[in-house]
């Protein structure tokens, strides 16, 4: 909203001023030609949004489908896009910060988080009460604080809140307020930081911020959180996938010494590389069975990509000395073992 469509906005009609004359004034041709132009630029935004989004959903590959291929073949993928261009259009250009006041959770969990030590974006009350009016070439009124009620944190503010009245659930810690306090505390000759960072004991006490026991255990809960996801990152395969035995299917007697169960294979490339990937048998029954893939000799997996296949592990009858037997199935390109799935052979024999 601020980095984008706010820009926008200003460029086409002016700062908040002149969008307020601009909005008062009689329908003329060059409001009418502002006004279309804004729209037109609003709803161009929203629809590479919706774009962007879609594409995060359901990939990249498929978003190229829809806008490639012929509309009738991909009719709810095109809806879906026109469907999102207009409701990030309808929040950009109407709803805009009531996103912030009444849908995003941002506001509750911050009020669940914070106490009186937090650092948070705060008016220095005890320095700028009692507030009073600051008129030019005039000594400032006795009594009076370093707050001049000129509203500027106020019209300055995305939510629309006044920072003076303390900390509220809609302030999304901007700083809007910050800079705009700074410059007229320049202008009228007074020290920065009316509003500034800082914690409601800070200002009210004094006191400096200290590392409490909430904020040391929001830092064991991040370093945790930060290690476990380093640690699956690290440990992520480049290649994975999964191994079903047919469902509705048990095993099937190959002559009158072997078994056979069939199997579906999906696997999925994280590399940006073309791999052809062949299947064996690990551990001990490396040896005593095989693989016959159907229809193929081995699974070509295109880069960033998944692909699914079908194929028989065949075993001696003498090998099979359960019903439910645990297998290793290697997926290797080449001569090179990329990683192991596991799967269960269905045989005659035993229990489960």
């Amino acid at each position: 909203m601020e980095m984008l469509f706010r820009k926008v906005e200003y460029l086409i009609e002016g700062d908040a001023a002149k969008q307020k004359m601009l909005k008062n004034s009689p329908w003329t041709t060059e409001k009418i030609r502002k006004k279309i132009t804004k729209h037109f630029v609003f709803f161009l935004l929203a629809f590479i949004i919706a774009n962007f989004f879609l594409a995060y959903i359901i990939g990249i590959d498929e978003l190229k489908k829809i806008i490639s291929e012929p509309v009738s073949e991909h009719m709810v993928g095109f809806l879906s896009i026109i469907l999102f261009s207009f409701i990030f259009y309808g929040v950009y250009i109407s709803f805009r910060e009531q996103i912030c006041t009444v849908i995003c959770p941002y506001g509750r969990l911050q009020s669940v988080l914070l106490d009186r030590n937090s650092m948070i974006v705060a008016y220095d009350h005890k320095r700028g009460e009692p507030r009073g009016k600051f008129k030019k070439n005039q000594p400032a009124e006795i009594n009076t604080g370093d707050c001049i009620d000129c509203f500027q944190c106020v019209k300055v503010c995305p939510t629309g809140i006044d920072i003076r009245n303390g900390t509220q659930m809609e302030c999304v810690g901007c700083t809007a307020c910050i800079d705009a306090c700074d410059r007229i505390m320049e202008a009228v000759n007074k020290p920065k930081g009316l509003v500034r960072y800082a914690s409601e004991n800070g200002i009210t006490e004094g006191k400096k911020l200290r590392y409490t026991g909430r904020m040391k255990l929001y830092t064991v809960l991040l370093i945790l959180l930060s290690g476990i996801l380093t640690l699956l990152l690290i440990s992520r395969k480049d290649i994975d996938g999964t191994i079903i035995r047919t469902k509705g299917m048990v095993y099937q007697e190959r002559g009158t010494d072997s078994l056979s169960n069939l199997f579906n294979i999906k696997v999925i490339n994280k590399t940006i590389k073309n791999i052809p990937v062949t299947l064996r048998l690990e551990g001990d029954a490396k040896n005593a069975g095989k693989i016959e893939l159907v229809g193929a000799t081995d699974i070509h997996l295109k880069q960033e990509d998944q692909a699914s296949g079908s194929f028989f592990i065949v075993l001696p009858r003498t090998f099979v000395n359960n019903r439910k037997m645990k297998l290793v199935i290697g997926l290797y390109d080449g001569d090179k073992r990329i990683t192991t799935l596991k799967t269960n052979f269905a045989g005659p024999f035993g229990k489960y």
